[in-house]
């Protein structure tokens, strides 16, 4: 093959994470049976039905998924999409979406790949993340919400929400806005989306589900409103941010999930904290999930005794 056009494929696979089409090599005057030639010789290694990697470049969980993009002239949505912008783990499966219409015979059957058709999908809501087109994170958060609860359930859609907001990818304000324009143009997920804001705005932001299980927790029990992500510092010096604060009667109840609290060093670390607080003169309490889940009423005693035991009594909780 002329040396100039191995530069020019070299090239674009390099820009596409070790790919290249069936089309982008014709396109540079590679004839078909070339095409066939380095395929059976393992040069060319088939990652799609009309998408090769080059011998050398390892298969990937992103390699798959712009294989899949390019065979279809897609874009990763849904849970593929929030997975790029960091916001969930890796699935089993890979969503890609296509505008309606457009062809999609070859892929959609295959296992491990999933084809979503838009009738409305406008360069605001594409970007690249790692070379790869993807949704937006707005976009994705929407999509996300027009799935079904039972692949999406609500809590898990509210942490996605979540993360995006605390990596900083979105703010409340601005999924509000973004809310009111997919309203107007009849999106799928509004119902959904708005009352996972909804629930934002009553129980403020945190960081985990068990937190806002925690805050749901005081709320039913008609307890006051705790400050959530508390900075505590001694001497202008920070000691540690807590989950939720009473300032008066300088009380702290800490959520303890089993995904960070497992190992014996978040253990460790976790006692270390506490004591360090109590040091400071603050009563600490740790909850855990199952405390949460399964004796909600243990949990808001707890909460209660405390407040009185610190002198924090009715008339100022209805204050």
């Amino acid at each position: 093959m002329d040396p100039n056009i191995e530069r020019a494929i070299a090239e674009r696979a390099r820009q596409q994470l070790g790919l290249i089409t069936a089309d982008q090599v014709r396109a540079e005057g590679v004839h078909r049976s070339t095409i066939h030639r380095r395929v059976d010789a393992g040069i060319w290694v088939p990652a799609g039905r009309r998408t090769f990697r080059l011998a050398g470049i390892p298969a990937s969980p992103r390699v798959a998924v712009l294989a899949a993009c390019l065979d279809l002239d897609a874009v990763a949505s849904h849970h593929t999409a929030a997975w790029l912008h960091g916001l969930m783990p890796p699935t089993n499966i890979i969503d890609v979406s296509v505008p309606k219409g457009q062809t999609a015979v070859g892929l959609q059957s295959l296992a491990g790949l999933r084809v979503h058709t838009s009738t409305n999908l406008p360069g605001e809501d594409v970007t690249e993340v790692d070379g790869i087109p993807v949704t937006s994170v707005a976009r994705t958060l929407m999509g996300l919400a027009a799935l079904a609860e039972t692949e999406v359930p609500h809590e898990e859609l509210v942490d996605i929400v979540e993360a995006a907001v605390q990596r900083r990818l979105a703010s409340d304000r601005w999924l509000w806005w973004l809310l009111e324009r997919r309203r107007c143009r009849g999106r799928n997920g509004v119902t959904r989306f708005e009352r996972v804001l909804a629930q934002r705005a009553q129980l403020g932001p945190t960081e985990s589900w068990l937190e806002r299980a925690l805050l749901q927790v005081i709320d039913d029990a008609a307890l006051p409103r705790p400050v959530v992500q508390r900075r505590i510092r001694r001497r202008g010096a920070f000691v540690a941010r807590v989950d939720t604060a009473y300032e008066p009667g300088m009380i702290v109840i800490e959520a303890l999930g089993y995904r960070h609290h497992a190992t014996r060093e978040q253990q460790n670390r976790d006692a270390a904290r506490a004591s360090e607080l109590q040091l400071l003169g603050w009563d600490v309490h740790q909850i855990t999930y199952d405390h949460i889940v399964r004796t909600p009423l243990w949990v808001a005693h707890v909460i209660r005794t405390a407040l009185a035991n610190a002198g924090v009594g009715i008339e100022e909780r209805a204050a």
